[in-house]
């Protein structure tokens, strides 16, 4: 009998996905997972930002559009008064998020100014583009008039532990302007919000989809000191991308002295143009690095200090890893609540630390046990490919 031939096309409806994302790490890092799954599920994706993004969009091997080029958003977000005085306004801010368990009318305020600069050029590409589906970080709100003006869904990609089902009515105003300048109705499409973490860790009002929260950090070249076994325990110190050159570094003194003579190696890892002079000397024990990708370090250690930023308390939380969680502002302080309502860690200000602490970082077992039972829980969360074909669905593609 003759062999029947084989046929190796396989149909598939690709679908064109625009994601749309703020410039900064924190807004563009949570959205890879899902883009890459797009991709590898043989969908099209480009990424629509600026500044930093642009490039950490493409550094993961996706394609980019700048639409903003040369805006300086300094200027909405200028630096005023000393270190201490931002410090003290980020706490004020934090605070007042804590409460409400909202963002701040504020910071829609500035991010309807950051969405004008980049409204031009993200409805003309998108225009030529084409895309069945637009994907934003929470704040990005062109992706809402992009959405209006092409008649497509959007996605809120979540980064944070905070559900706000009336996010994006709260913020449609503050985008009144650009929309009437750009000929769109003032008006919502149909808006998904997709969150990272599972039900029991979000916090606030809202429904959404829940997606495991892939951790990405940009790549890089290991170290020889990170690529060799580690000789004792290690604890990395870490304050994000945002506070080191908001409210600088002075506070972390009092983690590095309850550190000094420790037989714990500190990882302190605070990036590339961060001024350490405020710190004065450096115990023995303290390894100051450049920038190294947190998902290079997690695998490697046995604690975390850190400022309570979501994507680093995640991240940790995926590695298993007990987290010391220091709030400076922002939504730090809910995030620093639920590392320590799951067991897996403190929620404690820098003068508060002690080498007692410290040790319980590394040595306290029950602690480390809830930080591994906690990682096995997300690692069997339905992941980002679990997520596109209701992303099929949502865009009524075929």
């Amino acid at each position: 009998m003759a062999a029947q031939p084989f046929s190796s096309r396989i149909e598939v409806a690709a679908m064109r996905v625009l994601f749309n994302v703020s410039p900064g790490l924190d807004h563009v890092y949570p959205a890879l997972g899902l883009a890459w799954a797009l991709r590898t599920a043989g969908h099209q994706v480009a990424v629509a930002t600026t500044g930093v993004s642009v490039q950490a969009a493409v550094g993961a091997g996706l394609t980019a559009y700048d639409v903003a080029p040369g805006a300086d958003f300094s200027k909405i977000f200028p630096k005023k008064g000393t270190p201490e005085e931002r410090a003290a306004a980020m706490r004020a801010r934090g605070a007042e998020i804590t409460v409400s368990e909202e963002t701040p009318d504020f910071i829609l305020q500035k991010f309807g100014e950051i969405n004008d600069l980049m409204a031009d050029r993200t409805l003309e590409f998108a225009r030529n583009w084409r895309p069945d589906l637009v994907v934003y970080s929470r704040l990005q709100g062109t992706a809402l008039l992009t959405a209006r003006a092409l008649g497509i869904p959007a996605v809120e990609n979540g980064y944070s532990f905070l559900r706000e089902g009336n996010l994006p009515g709260r913020l449609l105003p503050h985008l009144a302007p650009t929309f009437e300048r750009l000929g769109v109705p003032l008006e919502l499409p149909t808006v998904q919000p997709v969150y990272f973490a599972p039900e029991e860790l979000m916090r606030g009002e809202g429904q959404g989809w829940t997606m495991r929260f892939v951790p990405h950090h940009g790549g890089g070249v290991l170290p020889e000191w990170l690529a060799a076994p580690k000789e004792r325990p290690r604890i990395v110190v870490t304050l994000g991308t945002i506070v080191p050159g908001v409210a600088g570094v002075g506070s972390l003194r009092s983690v590095l002295d309850a550190a000094e003579g420790l037989d714990t190696e500190i990882v302190l890892a605070l990036g590339d143009q961060v001024d350490l002079e405020p710190l004065g000397p450096l115990p023995a024990n303290v390894r100051p690095v450049g920038w190294t990708p947190l998902n290079s370090l997690l695998p490697t250690l046995d604690g975390i200090v850190h400022h309570g930023g979501a994507g680093t308390t995640l991240a940790s939380a995926h590695a298993g890893v007990p987290q010391l969680a220091m709030p400076y502002g922002s939504d730090n302080w809910i995030n620093a609540g639920i590392v320590e309502t799951a067991g897996v860690g403190f929620n404690l200000q820098p003068e508060e630390i002690t080498p007692a602490v410290l040790r319980a970082l590394v040595e306290d077992q029950p602690l480390r046990k809830a930080a591994t039972a906690l990682a096995e829980n997300l690692a069997a969360q339905p992941g980002p490919d679990a997520m596109v074909p209701r992303l099929v669905e949502l865009a009524g593609v075929r």
